[in-house]
């Protein structure tokens, strides 16, 4: 048993032995001592004792949770009643922190179809405290997250069993305790702020614009978008989105346009001359008009002021789609990934964003060679794209194994895909030197190249997660398990950080 489990044991014996032993006791966990006075609160003494609690709180409310089972319209209920305090303690100007579990099927883990798949119970609370203004996150999808603590005013612990529940508050049999100790308030702050976030988990605000609608027919017709790639036509695919994006819904699909801005907006400003730039945009206009038919532009004046979108095949004015379409997220334009992104990138990624929008779930598969004959592309600049956005960490992908039968082995079967969305590269390349500052610039960088072996490179919480296993497994079992993987083909399904923790785990159990 590792010392952080040990300790963890240790704590929670002397837990419960708190409420055989009396009101004050010395906390000893490991090394580790604290003069404390302990109530207890169990089972029926758990709601009114934190509700009070919560409610006297002056300075701060930070919570680690693993499960809250909350529903506003249920105002009555205990839950809402202790959701409540923490949104009072917020307005009266406490600053309330709280991070919730992501309830990620760890069971699973090594299943393709049910592998990182959320069952999202503590959805409605994030989004309620989110809008309340309260600072709320989910924890990494690679760590459980299974306390139940409160810390408050940096003095009072609150420790059991009891999630927010409620069956917890009202049904069953909980053991917790309310203690009254600074130091051990300070040494919870210090772990919770170990506590890995994912940054991304929750961050879509369903009360902001949700994209751009973009007709299916863009991607599926041989003539349209395939053809742009093809050819290397990026700056008429990337123009033409744009042109989507600026589509106020007139009904006569008018578009204006300005070349001096379009031309700083996609950088030509930087690569060419303001006369190379604007020839090129003018080139794309003509043929978005005459080779795909997907504008109209008038001849005169030279510099055409506006343009009319048409709806394809038909070429009458353009109509937002009220079905068979995909959205692109407003992340695509504000976090640079249409300047960033390579062309076969690209169009994967509408590939992601259409299937999601069929299945109405992150998760979708398919075959590699199905994909290329659907969209009208390549095998390889299919595989190009798909190995780009997983590298970029925009998307996960899992391979299918390798089934031997009767001496042979049986066609695969198709490749299992998980959207999981954009991010800011600034944002990430920060948290990158933050790790390299709280655990050191050499460690960072090692984790790093863990991380670049299972196309994680990318991934803020493996990378950390990666030196966190270092810490419980040490250096030498963790360079071993990546050696292992490292020589995984990419279409490998062990080519992936689950299959390194899961070696990892046996070897610990041997």
């Amino acid at each position: 048993m590792g010392i952080a489990r040990l300790k963890r044991a240790v704590f929670l014996i002397i837990l419960v032995s708190t409420f055989i032993a009396g009101t004050r006791i010395f906390l000893c966990c490991a090394a580790d001592s604290y003069q404390a006075a302990v109530t207890d609160i169990s089972s029926d003494k758990y709601f009114p004792a934190v509700k009070e609690a919560l409610s006297k709180a002056e300075k701060s409310i930070y919570m680690v949770m693993y499960f809250v089972s909350f529903d506003p319209q249920e105002k009555t209920s205990a839950v809402s009643g202790l959701v409540e305090e923490l949104v009072n303690a917020h307005k009266r100007g406490v600053k309330v922190k709280v991070i919730l579990d992501q309830n990620i099927d760890f069971n699973a883990w090594e299943e393709i179809k049910a592998g990182w798949e959320k069952e999202n119970k503590n959805d409605t609370l994030f989004a309620y405290l989110k809008k309340q203004g309260i600072e709320v996150y989910f924890d990494s999808l690679y760590v459980l997250t299974h306390a139940k603590a409160i810390v408050i005013d940096e003095e009072i612990a609150i420790l059991g069993s009891a999630n927010w529940s409620s069956s917890s508050l009202n049904k069953n049999w909980e053991v917790s305790c309310l203690i009254r100790s600074k130091d051990l308030a300070k040494q919870l702050l210090a772990d919770f702020s170990k506590i890995t976030i994912d940054p991304e988990a929750g961050a879509h605000d369903e009360e902001n614009n949700p994209g751009i609608r973009l007709s299916q027919d863009f991607l599926r017709d041989p003539s349209l978008a395939a053809k742009m790639i093809t050819a290397t036509d990026e700056t008429a695919f990337d123009l033409y989105i744009h042109l989507l994006k600026n589509f106020d819904g007139n009904p006569e699909g008018r578009v204006d346009i300005n070349y001096k801005e379009l031309i700083q907006f996609f950088g030509l400003d930087e690569k060419l001359s303001y006369a190379s730039a604007l020839d090129r945009l003018k080139e794309a206009l003509r043929r978005l008009d005459e080779k795909y038919h997907l504008i109209f532009r008038k001849k005169r004046p030279p510099q055409i002021k506006y343009i009319i979108l048409l709806d394809y095949p038909n070429k009458t004015p353009y109509v937002l789609p009220k079905e068979k379409y995909f959205s692109i997220p407003n992340e695509y334009w504000q976090y640079g990934w249409y300047k960033t992104l390579p062309s076969a990138e690209k169009f994967c990624y509408l590939i992601n964003l259409y299937k999601v929008g069929l299945n109405h779930h992150a998760f979708w598969s398919d075959y590699i060679v199905g994909l290329s004959r659907a969209f009208h592309l390549s095998r390889n600049t299919i595989m190009r794209g798909m190995q780009g956005l997983r590298k970029l960490n925009i998307i996960e992908m899992e391979y299918p194994s390798y089934v031997r039968e009767n001496g042979k082995f049986e066609p695969r079967g198709p490749t299992y895909f998980r959207l999981l969305g954009l991010y800011s590269p600034e944002a990430l390349n920060k948290e990158k030197d933050r790790l390299a500052e709280l655990y050191g610039k050499e460690r960072f960088e090692k984790a790093e190249k863990y991380a670049e072996i299972v196309f994680k490179g990318n991934d803020i919480q493996v990378i950390e997660d990666i030196i966190k296993k270092i810490e419980e497994y040490g250096l030498d079992e963790v360079d071993s398990a990546f050696k292992i993987v490292a020589e995984k083909a990419s279409d490998n399904p062990k080519r992936s950080y689950s299959y390194v923790i899961g070696a990892l785990r046996k070897k610990s159990n041997e």
